[in-house]
Order: structure tokens, then sequence, then C-alpha cells
């Protein structure tokens, strides 16, 4: 999980405090981003598709590139925009001080290329954390450090934004990864299972080993075949296959962050020569190492 963060490196933060009186609705946009929030004071719905969730004070909640979702606080009320509400703060506030409100913090942040869609296979639709769990009082914790940090002008602020990011992150998919049942496929579902976790971790200590399945199947202390169909089942991709995505992620981190050599990318990746990267790379990307090296300013 650590070194998926590291890749993914969150950046440009984007948040507010919101206040809001009954009857209120607000319909957010599709982003490409992932959207956060907290919900300080009041009750309501978020909808999502077919998912919906009620939100206590203290919840939290996560996504990952949304379509649209909604905000209410009952079922017959008609949404407001988020961008007109921020044309308009007043939009929503009521005219009866007495009327029940609601306030919550929400934003948004997006990750660095090239491995910013790694995040889908990480998250769930909506990674909800209810007030009484512990790590919503860690990440109200870490949200206010967040809005501190953020309204100061101390030296290091960017550097800080951003850790403070990371943590939020790690805290939110930790959470998740405690919960077995019910979990998408994907790598928080297969680090949550304690035989295929096995597998992994040696997988991300050494990617440029020549690893085949058997040899994963050991690490994990099953059957060659068990393994895979596990594997395959909990991950959602073959052990190879995700090797294979996993190096990718890397050698695209090294082309556009790095002035390594190319050979060294290739090993990195698991390669002996640089033709032998440069042919599975654009099978992968559609490009030739240099050119997505140029591509992307590197």
């Amino acid at each position: 999980m650590s070194q998926v963060i590291g890749l993914l490196r969150p950046r440009e933060l984007t948040w507010r405090l919101i206040a809001v009186q009954e009857p209120w609705a607000i319909g957010f946009p599709a982003v490409d981003a992932v959207v956060f929030g907290q919900l300080i004071e009041g009750t309501c719905a978020l909808e999502r598709g077919e998912i919906r969730l009620m939100l206590q004070p203290g919840d939290f909640m996560m996504m990952a590139c949304p379509p649209e979702w909604v905000l209410r606080s009952g079922p017959d009320v008609e949404p407001i925009g988020l961008k007109e509400l921020l044309a308009d703060p007043g939009a929503l506030q009521g005219g009866d001080p007495a009327t029940p409100a609601a306030r919550f913090l929400a934003g948004h942040f997006l990750f660095a290329d090239p491995n910013a869609a790694s995040i889908a296979s990480l998250l769930s639709p909506v990674v909800h954390v209810c007030a009484a769990d512990v790590a919503a009082q860690r990440l109200g914790q870490l949200l206010r450090l967040l809005d501190d940090e953020a309204t100061a002008d101390r030296p290091g602020r960017s550097l800080a934004l951003d850790r403070l990011l990371e943590v939020i992150l790690v805290e939110t998919l930790r959470h998740r990864a405690g919960q077995v049942d019910g979990m998408r496929p994907g790598l928080l579902a297969g680090l949550a299972d304690p035989r295929i976790s096995r597998a992994l971790r040696r997988l991300h200590m050494e990617p440029s080993r020549a690893w085949t399945v058997a040899q994963l199947a050991r690490e994990a202390g099953m059957s060659r075949a068990g393994f895979a169909a596990r594997f395959t089942e909990i991950v959602s991709i073959s052990p190879i296959g995700y090797l294979s995505a996993w190096r990718m992620s890397l050698a695209k981190a090294a082309l556009v962050s790095t002035a390594r050599e190319m050979i060294d990318v290739a090993e990195l990746a698991g390669y002996g020569s640089v033709s032998a990267f440069s042919t599975a790379f654009r099978r992968a990307t559609g490009l030739s190492p240099t050119a997505y090296r140029q591509m992307a300013g590197g």
C-alpha cells in the first residue's frame, strides 16, 4: 500500500466548509478526482446511482472519480447544483434560524500522473467510515490539521499538505482493508487475505525478480492451481498479469520523474534488455519508452 500511494502522490487539494438549513439537497458533478468529506453537524443521505448511505455527525466518506451524486436532507427536495451554490452561498441558508442545520467539509484532490488510474483498484464506489470508528476520529484530526496548514503561510506548506493527504488516504484504505466481507476485487482485497497478501508483499519487495506462479504460490503456502485461481478471484487479475502491471507502473514513474538510463528502467521492470522492455512497454501503453518520456516532458 505504501508503494502504491508513493506512486500516486496526492496533490492539488481543493476543499470548503458548506453550511445549509433544511430542507436542502446538493447535486455534485462527476469529477476525475478523489472526493472526500466529513459531516460535522446534522444528518443527510448520500446518493450515488443505486447506492444510498445515511451519514451521521462525524461520519467520513471518500469516493474515487465518482459520477454525479447527491447529498440531501430529505427525499422530496430538488437538488441545487454545487456550482450554483458556490456562486450564491446563501441559497440554502433558509430564513428561519431555528431550522435544523447541517455543516460538512467537502473537498477533492488529484493524483500525479502517470499512475492515477491505480486508485480504481483500491477504493470501493463509496468508502464510508462511521463516526464511532476510531478511524473516523483519526481522520477528523487529520482534516483539522489539513485546514490549519492550508490556511497558514508557514514554510514547507506545500510539502506538509501533500503528506497530510497521503496520511488521510492511508487511513481510509487501512480502514477499508479491515472490512473483508463484501469487498470488491482489487489490491485491497488481496492485502486483506492472509495467504494472497504474503505473495503480494514478496512480489512488491522484488518486482524485478523472474517470478513464476509456482514460486508465488509457495510464498502463499498454496498449490499452484489453487493460488492462481484465488489470486485471480480476489485481485481480479492473474498473478503474472498483476506483476506485469506493477512493473509497468514502476517503469512509467521512473521515466517521468527521473533521468535514469533506459537499461536501468528496463531492469527495474524485470527485463534483461532495453529491446525486450521496449516491446513490452509499447504493448502495454501504445508508446515506446522514449516517446512516453518525451510526451510526459521527461
